[in-house]
């Protein structure tokens, strides 16, 4: 795998992946500021209810078959019971990546008030959706996808005296 890292002093940058024997290239956000000392990705995964959420791309095609049970197509997220989460970070960690729980889900919600023009991309780059007060409220997928929210005229959830539960 290639990846090519932006300079240290941008904490939330995207890095360009191209995997070994794959003529494709993927951009993926990256938390410069707490990548893994030993070279895997995060994945944020937030527990609402008696599950995890979160949306991440796989290529390799064994990891995706072990996961395809737990993915959602119609929100386009990854559904894992919590019972699950052995198994599944020990796949994850086999090919490169490491299961980060989040648990102030708060300090990855945006919200955007309701009508109005929202960020580009946050429906993509959103794990889990609400209303409340005249606000659509977004959980985010990670640190980056909050700041890129925050740059295109979204407001953090922490910044607002709203009160939302991010329930399935």
């Amino acid at each position: 795998m290639l990846t090519v890292r932006y300079p240290r002093e941008y904490a939330f940058c995207y890095r360009r992946v191209l995997r070994p024997g794959s003529e494709k290239v993927s951009y993926q956000s990256v938390d410069n500021s707490a990548a893994m000392a030993d070279g895997r990705e995060r994945v944020t995964a937030f527990q609402i209810g008696d599950e995890l959420l979160f949306k991440q791309y796989f290529d390799a095609e064994t990891l995706y078959d072990r996961l395809k049970p737990f993915y959602n197509h119609s929100q386009y997220r990854f559904e894992l019971p919590v019972d699950h989460r052995e198994p599944i970070e020990s796949a994850l960690a086999d090919h490169g990546y490491e299961l980060r729980v989040v648990d102030a889900v708060e300090k990855y919600a945006v919200v955007v008030e309701q009508y109005t023009a929202h960020p580009e991309n946050i429906f993509k780059e959103s794990v889990l959706q609400r209303q409340t007060g005249g606000y659509n409220c977004f959980l985010m997928t990670d640190e980056y996808a909050v700041a890129r929210a925050v740059a295109a005229g979204a407001t953090r959830l922490t910044e607002t005296d709203l009160s939302v539960a991010f329930e399935r």
